[in-house]
């Protein structure tokens, strides 16, 4: 949705739900929406049902919007903890859950596990081939030279399936999550991975330690001896390759940042000296059948045209800031003058029709001179007060034009606008991705692209 809101900034968007829950249950995230997101981009937001609409609340939302935002965000925090406790009862039982088996199994009719032995097949000979101490390379180009489809692609020919996470070719990964997977052991393997917040979709892995484990729960596909011959080997290859239970060291400035437009795949830096340092796409060395023919780009290269449009970017809200906040500032001077003439003048009106109210009391005056004059004195009014409201609304106009100074963007700006090189930190700060073709042309996805748009259209007009 606000991809689509960007590309149309600059007309009249009007967002619709039916009512606030359809915006969003997270009480702080919609309130944010609705009274900081919405307002930047000049957008009209309207919920049907709850009577809301952004128009008649210029200045944020009423206490009953914040009491329904608040009361949409506890209700998927009790479901989610309901819905919680049921599944982890039936992990405890060994229950299996989902529409798909796992890769090597198909479900019975009492929805227990039983071989697939087409799948099966595949996974003995994955695990002969480790057992054989084969390359992860070796047995990819061996899966892929015999046409065999990797999981995710054969449990959706086989059940009809749109997975969440796919793959169409073979890789390392698969092929270790597979090696370790104790659920061909026989094993009920369940809580892998849980919900960083309670209500919202955000998961995070599980340690091994934590996950529920409850045998005999299926027959098993893979003897234990092997199982425990591979895992071994890959234990003592990974120590020797020389990973380390502590923190890895930051190679890279735009590490896991950089990435091939013609595959999708993240690029790899490798630096063996000084005079060869690049980014590699490892599509290919993956999957040897990979079309992707990207040439390696080097480090230099890349970081400085990443590092000259951050830059440029920076220069671009620096000048525009002093630039904007001097007309703004000139016309806010400019507003005051006007809204304290309107204001006095109003005062004078005012005090004329009080005066003339005490007269009429006083019997100075008649009733129908009473009327005439004072009608004569509203009409004068009508004009200053539209007036007043005109001021307001340019008042208001520069609060929300004034407001893109002193965000998160702004006091950035001002940390990093002395950097002399591309940093992790700023990279990390600014930079969403960076997307580079086999031409080695550069496409560089800020985070605060919003706010950057805004900016170019300001300094067009």
């Amino acid at each position: 949705m606000m991809s689509r809101v960007r590309s149309l900034y600059g007309n009249m968007i009007v967002i619709a739900t039916k009512d606030f829950s359809r915006l969003g249950r997270d009480t702080i995230d919609t309130v944010n929406y609705l009274e900081k997101i919405f307002p930047f981009l000049e957008v009209r937001y309207i919920a049907i049902n709850d009577d809301y609409d952004s128009k008649d609340y210029q200045y944020g939302i009423d206490f009953e919007a914040k009491f329904k935002n608040l009361i949409n965000g506890l209700v998927p925090i009790q479901a989610s903890t309901t819905q919680k406790r049921i599944k982890m009862e039936e992990a405890l039982q060994g229950k299996h859950n989902g529409p798909v088996p796992l890769y090597g199994y198909r479900y019975t009719a009492d929805r227990e596990y039983e071989v697939d032995w087409e799948a099966a097949y595949v996974l003995q000979i994955i695990m002969d081939l480790l057992d054989q101490k084969k390359s992860y390379k070796f047995i990819i180009k061996f899966l892929a030279e015999k046409g065999i489809d990797p999981p995710s692609v054969y449990l959706a020919k086989k059940y009809n399936a749109k997975l969440c996470k796919t793959s169409s070719i073979w890789n390392k990964t698969t092929l270790k999550k597979i090696a370790r997977n104790k659920a061909y052991l026989g094993y009920s393997v369940r809580h892998k991975e849980e919900a960083c917040v309670l209500g919202t979709k955000g998961t995070r892995a599980v340690n091994k330690a934590d996950q529920i484990l409850v045998p005999n729960r299926q027959p098993k596909i893979i003897r234990e001896e092997q199982f425990n011959r591979v895992n071994e080997w890959l234990d003592e290859r990974a120590a020797k390759s020389g990973c380390k239970s502590g923190p890895r060291r930051r190679v890279s400035a735009l590490y896991k940042n950089v990435y091939c437009v013609h595959c999708g795949s993240a690029l790899s830096r490798r630096r063996y000296h000084e005079d060869n340092d690049f980014y590699y796409c490892l599509a290919k060395r993956e999957n040897p059948l990979s079309d992707c023919t990207f040439p390696p780009i080097e480090t230099a290269v890349l970081e400085k045209a990443v590092f000259s449009v951050i830059q440029f970017n920076l220069r671009l809200f620096t000048d525009s800031k002093k630039k904007i906040l001097k007309a703004l500032n000139h016309n806010m001077a400019d507003y005051h003058a006007i809204m304290e003439r309107f204001q006095e003048r109003a005062e004078e009106i005012k005090q004329k029709k009080m005066n003339l109210y005490e007269d009429y009391r006083a019997g100075h005056v008649s009733r129908e001179e009473y009327l005439i004059k004072k009608q004569k004195l509203s009409e004068q009014l009508v004009p200053l007060e539209a007036g007043i409201q005109k001021v307001e609304e340019g008042i208001r106009k520069y609060d929300e034009a004034n407001i893109i100074f002193y965000s998160d963007f702004a006091r950035l700006v001002d940390e990093f606008r002395n950097e002399e090189a591309l940093s992790p930190e700023l990279a990390d700060a600014f930079i969403e991705k960076v997307l580079v073709d086999k031409n080695h042309n550069i496409e560089v996805v800020f985070k605060f692209q919003d706010e950057i748009n805004m900016l170019c259209m300001r300094k067009a007009s």
